[in-house]
């Protein structure tokens, strides 16, 4: 059961003042690990696809909400936000959410935890579900008819599958109109997963998507807890459906997880405008997904963190460092050269750090890297050749797995308290993410019924700890 933006702090506070008894439940009643270090960007359609392949972006395809796509040279935008939407266009949001998402745009070279496995397994509203079986959405009527999406949407799926409106499991599940998201919603959730448990069809493995909680967060920041006892209610009929609480438990092993954390905002200048900032280029105007001549920049804005693609061979990663590196909100600039270098620096302080993989230190995580210059800058401590991480989980490999090789891209991150835009971008007024900070980074995981754990508390170990636990 993936909970969109569950963290830590206000999950213990809903289970402390009593408004989440299913979740305390299977706490007690599982091990509970408070630190487990999420992907980046920490974008949740990039999470899912990290988690589900195993893979970081630069392997599976998918580098946030927002990207420039460089085989294909356009951007993609899979809904950042309703003005931001209007402005890029609905139809090719739609189009990229729908159609291509997973037909096209996870590469091919990997494979999700349901095509790696020969046992039935469960998607329920994923954005992230391919599969090995043919199947057809049947996209929402008013889409139809305005001409923003064709009737039917071929898809490959796991055996068991739910998607909102477009695909589901039993016609009962309720809500699943235009208020309601089409079903994208946690009440269809429980309702597909319960009809599974009734139906005694449950396979060996089931991914449950609850994206309610996220909304919350953003609207009011990270100390309301009204999306997590909104989610414990719906949890609470799918143990039900077991017979009770403790049948549950033992008939299923549970796994409740956050795919990414929040960072709550400032209330007085908290935006920084990325325009602004590059003022003295032309930057591709986001009604276009596909740049011209006359382009020089690209801006992706994923929330706390963007992409800034360099078009024109003319302009040098150091012209671009230099104006990010004079805003001061600006936390982590880095960007890669043709040698395999990594190159960090930031807007708060001076120095520089450059690594690659393949060297004499070796993290917690029993990676190798080379490193020269001020580690300070992404906050790592030397203990002899261990590298220790602090600020930022996992920093190295998450910094080097976001860096497309195939694009001039400049990855900016913002410090805590604030948020990256550009034309039209959402400004969330509670709390945000994105970024490679231990706010935006870590996430909660309860797991009932087992004493193994994976290799690594990272989701983008999750899938072969998954795989295992299906030979077991």
């Amino acid at each position: 059961m993936l909970i969109d933006s569950l963290m830590d702090t206000p999950l213990q506070e809903e289970i402390q003042a009593g408004r989440a008894p299913t979740l305390q439940f299977l706490r007690d009643n599982g091990t509970y690990f408070p630190r487990v270090v999420s992907s980046f960007p920490t974008m949740s359609v990039s999470i899912d696809t990290t988690m589900l392949t195993g893979e970081p972006p630069n392997k599976h395809g998918i580098y946030g909400l927002t990207y420039y796509h460089s085989q294909q040279k356009k951007v993609f935008n899979f809904g950042t936000g309703p003005k931001e939407i209007l402005f890029f266009g609905l139809k090719r949001v739609l189009h990229a959410a729908i159609m291509q998402l997973n037909q096209k745009l996870i590469s091919k070279d990997v494979e999700t935890i349901h095509e790696a496995t020969e046992k039935p397994t469960a998607a329920i509203n994923s954005m992230i579900y391919r599969g090995n079986q043919p199947a057809t959405l049947k996209t929402p009527w008013l889409a139809w008819l305005f001409g923003l999406l064709p009737r039917n949407v071929e898809t490959s799926v796991p055996s068991h599958f739910s998607f909102g409106s477009l695909f589901n499991i039993t016609k009962k599940s309720l809500p699943k109109t235009f208020l309601s998201k089409f079903g994208m919603n946690d009440h269809f959730s429980s309702m597909e997963i319960i009809s599974l448990i009734e139906e005694d069809k449950l396979p060996p493995l089931s991914l449950v998507y609850f994206p309610g909680n996220d909304t919350v967060v953003h609207k009011k920041g990270t100390s309301e807890g009204k999306g997590i006892k909104k989610v414990d209610e719906e949890i609470s009929p799918i143990l039900n459906a077991f017979g009770s609480w403790e049948e549950a438990i033992q008939k299923c092993n549970f796994i409740v997880l956050g795919d990414s954390g929040q960072t709550n905002m400032m209330k007085k200048d908290t935006y920084v405008d990325l325009r602004k900032i590059l003022r003295p280029y032309s930057i591709m105007p986001l009604s276009r997904d596909t740049p011209k001549p006359q382009d020089q920049l690209i801006i992706c804005v994923n929330e706390r963190m963007s992409y800034i693609t360099i078009l024109d061979d003319n302009i040098s990663y150091q012209d671009i460092v230099r104006l990010c590196k004079a805003e001061k909100k600006i936390d982590v600039i880095a960007w890669q050269t043709e040698d395999r270098w990594i190159h960090v620096v930031s807007g708060q302080t001076d120095g520089a750090l450059s690594f690659r993989p393949d060297g004499d230190y070796t993290d917690e995580y029993n990676q190798k890297w080379q490193l020269e210059g001020d580690i300070s800058i992404l906050d790592l401590t030397l203990d002899d050749h261990q590298i220790q991480y602090g600020l930022y989980p996992d920093a190295l490999s998450r910094l080097a797995g976001a860096m497309d090789p195939a694009s001039r891209n400049i990855i900016i991150t913002i410090s805590p308290g604030y948020e990256l835009v550009g034309k039209a971008s959402p400004k969330h007024k509670g709390a945000s993410h994105g970024s490679l900070h231990h706010l935006d980074s870590l996430v909660p995981m309860i797991v009932t019924g087992m004493d193994n754990q994976p290799e690594h508390l990272r989701l983008i170990d999750l899938k072969k700890w998954f795989l295992n636990l299906l030979q077991e």
